[in-house]
């Protein structure tokens, strides 16, 4: 079972570059509901504005005050469809859509109908109480903060609750309306300026990311929420008629789901995507690392998101670099979502809270991505235990090749100085004027047999490790091999001995010395070319003849030895010798 627990909030955004963004986009509208509804709305929204106009024609002196309520209600909905189609976890499109909503209610009363002038004062001012909770909300849909949470409170009392207190007792005691009016707008002023206050201070401790995405609303909003809140007391003191008041208040009021669609637009935000198009893109692909991580921030919108892992061994989350996170990443606006396989921890979604409040996409494209974070931290496992592997075969090679340098050594400077010893020691013995003649001729023969022994020994010790290999490097010893074949031999070498390891050298060496004498033992052969040249970091051997092919690595002892010694250094080696067309040996290894 692979679950995702949460700590924080929701998300930003990212250019649509990853495949499952793109398929989500592809996909919505028959597999999901959403579009269809925001398109049942837009219809019903229409309807409803071409309703009021129609409506508003029984009184031609109030037409252009319905058609502009008809307008900044079509606008109102029209800019909430859009945020809620582009982000449809976030709630400020939905928000939008209702502020459209309140508008409408609060201009029904210039149609003339009495029932619903009713209601049109009851929902008077809630396009108040609406904006001032939108620019509270924005950019996440929701409230964050006690002070926003505070004022919104205030602010829904102040518009909606004491206007149907004022409404009601309209009707049942009028003289108790100035007291509650004269309460309800000074309530109404307070948080309007407690907005601005919380608008500005938000702009001024954002980062310079999220000041972009902000600006564009809350730069108006703090204008907005001032003008609303004076305007009708500025008109009134200057003794201009009521209504500009109210036309100036349904101006400003247009714009602010522009500044909305401004700050979704400008600010970076992108269109989320779908998490079932994401989890058959990770089954089909098999991606991880970067690639996961960019696959979710595409499909959550949110282009600050990153993808940590967690190590039992270290106890922490390090990245996919296997470093330590950043601990600017355990910031206190950045939300944990942690990815968990079979209750065990494997990693977690880091996340932008102030752009998103709601959690629940994240913990689904959690439990999405659970089996592929858990695919990457095995992969990162095993990789690590391969080059652990590579490592100790390497270091295996390197034991035996020192081991062989001991033993030459050992033979050089030990026996093969003992034996000329004895040989020094016998020809005395032969040279001296007291020994006899028997015993001279046996000296001479020891002599002889400690002089055979003793070059035994040296083509022994050059066998184990040139001396040639070891003093001037590789091309100085292969071209000693070439020159004392038996058959005509060429050599081009474009190396630098001094860029080699000495295991890449000593390797390369014993291949061609095995390849040489297989050539001149086995083949046939007329003549033979060996080619080495080193193209980056890798060294590449070429050893072919004209002979009679049919060569194989399964049989003999010698390059197929060779062949997991090329393989422990993580290099290739490649046979073709096909009957009568003569034998190629290819061999790569790495320089270092």
């Amino acid at each position: 079972m692979r679950t995702a627990t949460d700590e924080g909030g929701e998300a930003m955004a990212d250019p649509a570059t990853v495949d499952p963004s793109s398929a989500a986009r592809g996909r919505r509208g028959s597999d999901h509901p959403l579009p269809a509804a925001l398109v049942m709305i837009a219809v019903f929204a229409f309807l409803l504005g071409v309703v009021e106009l129609g409506i508003g024609l029984r009184a031609p002196g109030a037409l252009w005050v319905v058609a502009l309520f008809a307008g900044v209600f079509w606008i109102w909905v029209a800019a909430g469809l859009l945020a809620w189609w582009r982000r449809p976890h976030n709630n400020t499109g939905l928000l939008l859509v209702v502020g459209g909503i309140a508008l409408f209610l609060a201009g029904l009363v210039n149609l003339g109908v009495d029932p619903l002038s009713v209601l049109s004062a009851i929902f008077a001012t809630s396009p108040l109480a609406m904006t001032m909770h939108l620019l509270h909300a924005f950019p996440s849909g929701r409230l964050r903060g006690r002070l926003s949470i505070t004022t919104v409170v205030l602010g829904w009392v102040a518009c909606p609750v004491l206007q149907l207190v004022v409404v009601l007792l309209s009707a049942s005691a009028p003289a108790a309306v100035p007291l509650v009016a004269a309460v309800q707008k000074t309530l109404g002023i307070t948080v309007m300026v407690l907005t601005a206050v919380v608008l500005a201070r938000r702009l001024v401790v954002a980062d310079a990311t999220h000041r972009r995405a902000l600006l564009p609303l809350f730069g108006y909003g703090i204008v907005a929420v001032l003008i609303l809140a004076f305007a009708p007391t500025i008109v009134g003191a200057l003794g201009w008629d009521p209504a500009i008041g109210g036309v100036t208040q349904l101006i400003v009021s247009a714009a602010i789901p522009v500044a909305f669609l401004l700050g979704v637009l400008l600010g970076g935000f992108r269109r989320t995507g779908d998490l079932e198009p994401l989890s058959a893109w990770l089954g089909i692909t098999g991606a991880g690392g970067p690639a996961v991580a960019r696959a979710l921030a595409g499909t959550l919108g949110d282009d600050s998101l990153r993808v940590v892992y967690w190590s039992a061994e270290r106890d922490e989350y390090v990245d996919e670099a296997g470093g330590p996170v950043d601990p600017a990443q355990r910031g206190p606006d950045r939300g944990w979502c942690e990815i968990r396989v079979d209750s065990r921890l494997v990693g977690a979604i880091v996340y932008d809270t102030r752009m998103t409040a709601d959690p629940a996409p994240v913990r689904r494209a959690g439990d999405v991505l659970a089996i592929a974070i858990d695919r990457e931290r095995l992969t990162a496992e095993l990789l690590a235990s391969n080059d652990a592997l590579t490592q100790s075969r390497i270091r295996l090679v390197e034991t035996a090749d020192r081991e062989r340098s001991r033993i030459a050594q050992d033979l050089h400077d030990g026996i093969q100085v003992q034996l000329v010893l004895l040989a020094l020691a016998a020809q005395t013995i032969a040279n001296s004027p007291d020994a006899t003649r028997e015993t001279s001729e046996a000296s001479a023969r020891l002599r002889h047999g400690i002089d055979e022994a003793a070059a035994d020994l040296r083509r022994l010790v050059h066998n184990v490790l040139p001396v040639t290999l070891t003093e001037r490097g590789l091309t100085a010893a292969t071209e000693d091999l070439v020159d004392r074949l038996a058959i005509p031999a060429t050599l081009e070498a474009d190396i630098d001995d001094a860029a080699l390891s000495s295991t890449t050298a000593h390797t390369a060496y014993f291949i061609v010395a095995e390849a040489l004498t297989n050539t001149v033992k086995h083949s046939k052969a007329s003549w033979v070319r060996v080619t080495m040249r080193a193209e980056g970091a890798r060294l590449r051997i070429t050893i072919c003849d004209n002979g009679i092919g049919g060569a194989s690595l399964d049989r003999g002892a010698g390059l197929h030895g060779l062949l997991d010694r090329v393989d422990a250094l993580g290099g290739r080696l490649r046979l073709r010798s096909e009957p009568g067309h003569g034998t190629e040996v290819r061999v790569e290894l790495p320089c270092g």
